[in-house]
């Protein structure tokens, strides 16, 4: 319900699931923010330490435009939440279920504004291990923003296992759903699932049933169909480009995001705003 939440007043939940709840706030200097705090439910067990560490990793980052920015942390009667930018829109996967023409009309910023937040992510040392649409907004004039780093990761200096499972099984590369040692190569598969899926409004590996589908992205032989198949505008330098992001062995894909990133910028023809100050 909307009241008083610290030296918050809420106004309206904008998000709810798993753990957190997301309001519409003012802070006690009158400016509007999104205030995230855990849901009484999940102040036992781990979400306490996921939250925290989804906190500490947005305190280590550089400001960055494609980056949700935090502006408060705290806790209220033993209630952690955090205050950050508030971002008016929606995210991915609520656009597209929408249809709506801001997405199509911006695709292409869409698309490098995602690039452009895991680069500056991999570049201070971090992967994010859950980059899916529900984690990257969209305000409405079409500019992205990466959030939740609540299961984010230090980048090892070669591919090793996680004893927490972390992600969402569609947008996984292979060896993080069969629990082997992964990198921040599997950033670079979960944003080629999540532009195709953009791009097509399908997943690369769909099939005629959910089991098939993840068969299909168990298969190494499994033929991705080019994202053009089922969206004529996508042109050919960006298939080869998501084809490349989706490869099944982690050593085939972009080795990093910063050359990823300069391709993109490149064949979909935006500035590239890497490190430029918010």
């Amino acid at each position: 319900m909307t009241g008083k939440f610290g030296d918050y007043q809420l106004h309206e939940l904008l998000n709810s699931g798993g753990m957190t709840e997301i309001w519409s706030a003012t802070d006690a200097r009158g400016r509007l923010v999104a205030l995230r705090r855990l849901q009484t439910g999940s102040l036992r067990g781990s979400a306490p330490k996921l939250f925290k560490h989804g906190r500490e990793v947005l305190e280590k980052l550089a400001r960055h435009p494609h980056i949700a920015g935090m502006l408060d942390h705290g806790k209220v009667d033993g209630i952690p939440f955090m205050a950050l930018e508030l971002i008016r829109g929606a995210n991915l996967r609520q656009w597209t279920l929408r249809e709506d023409s801001i997405i199509d009309e911006n695709v292409s910023d869409v698309i490098v504004g995602m690039a452009d937040a895991l680069d500056h992510l991999h570049s201070h040392g971090w992967m994010h291990l859950d980059v899916k649409p529900e984690n990257v907004m969209v305000d409405l004039r079409g500019h992205t923003y990466l959030i939740d780093f609540d299961t984010a990761r230090k980048i090892p200096r070669k591919p090793k296992e996680f004893d927490v499972a972390s992600g969402t099984p569609a947008y996984m590369p292979p060896e993080q759903l069969l629990g082997r040692p992964l990198d921040h190569r599997a950033d670079i598969y979960a944003f080629g699932v999540t532009v195709f899926e953009l791009l097509t409004r399908r997943k690369p590996f769909e099939g005629d049933r959910p089991d098939l589908t993840r068969q299909n992205q168990l298969n190494e032989r499994f033929p991705v169909p080019n994202a053009s198949q089922f969206n004529p505008a996508v042109p050919a330098r960006l298939n080869a480009i998501l084809r490349s992001c989706l490869e099944y062995q982690a050593e085939k894909r972009y080795p990093n995001m910063t050359v990823l990133n300069a391709q993109l910028h490149t064949v979909l023809g935006v500035e590239n705003v890497r490190d430029k100050a918010r």
